[in-house]
C-alpha cells in the first residue's frame, strides 16, 4: 500500500465487480451524486443519481441481458456493484460498494463507417445505498463492517447530471 497518504491516486487503476456477472471490466465509471435531503417528517434521507459504467463492446452480452431482465420484470432483484481503486502496486486502496443496483438505461455508441473508434457500451444503474471503505479496509469484502457505512437511505433518484 502507498505509504504516503498525501500522494493522490490516479484514476486509471480500478476494477468493477458486479455480483453474479463474470465480464464486468469497465473503461469509465461515473460515480453517482449522493445528496442528503429532508424527508416529509423532517427525517434525513439520501438520494442518489445513477452510477454510469462504460466499456468497449465485446461478444459478452451480460450487461444487455441484465438490463433486459430488469426491463421485463418489475420484480427484478438488484445486485451489489463494487468499484475498487488500486495503487501503483495494484493493491486495493478504496472500495465503493453500491447496494441494490438495478439497470436504468442501456446504450451503445453510434456506428460510423469511416471511423475506427472502439464501440462503447454504457450501462446506467440506479442505486439504493452506498458503502465506502478506504485503506486496509478497502481490500475486504463489502459484507464486512469495515470502512464508512453511508447506507443512510434506500431512496433513489434517477437521472443524469
Amino acid at each position: 500500500m502507498n505509504s504516503d497518504v498525501r500522494e493522490p491516486f490516479v484514476n486509471a487503476r480500478f476494477r468493477v465487480e458486479i455480483e453474479g456477472l463474470q465480464g464486468t471490466g469497465a473503461t469509465e465509471v461515473i460515480f453517482p451524486e449522493a445528496r442528503i435531503v429532508e424527508g416529509r417528517t423532517k427525517t434525513r434521507a439520501v438520494q442518489y443519481t445513477n452510477l454510469t459504467l462504460r466499456r468497449g463492446l465485446t461478444s459478452s452480452g451480460e450487461w444487455y441481458h441484465w438490463w433486459e431482465r430488469a426491463r421485463a420484470s418489475a420484480k427484478a432483484g438488484g445486485k451489489t456493484v463494487s468499484v475498487v481503486l488500486m495503487d501503483a502496486s495494484r493493491n486495493d486502496v478504496a472500495r465503493w460498494t453500491f447496494l441494490d443496483a438495478l439497470p436504468a438505461a442501456y446504450s451503445v455508441s453510434p456506428l460510423h463507417a469511416l471511423g475506427s473508434e472502439p464501440l462503447i457500451e454504457t450501462l446506467e444503474l440506479s442505486v439504493g445505498g452506498l458503502h465506502a471503505a478506504f485503506g486496509d479496509a478497502a481490500g475486504q469484502s463489502s459484507s464486512g463492517n469495515s470502512g464508512t457505512d453511508t447506507n443512510v437511505s434506500r431512496k433513489r433518484r434517477s437521472g443524469r447530471r
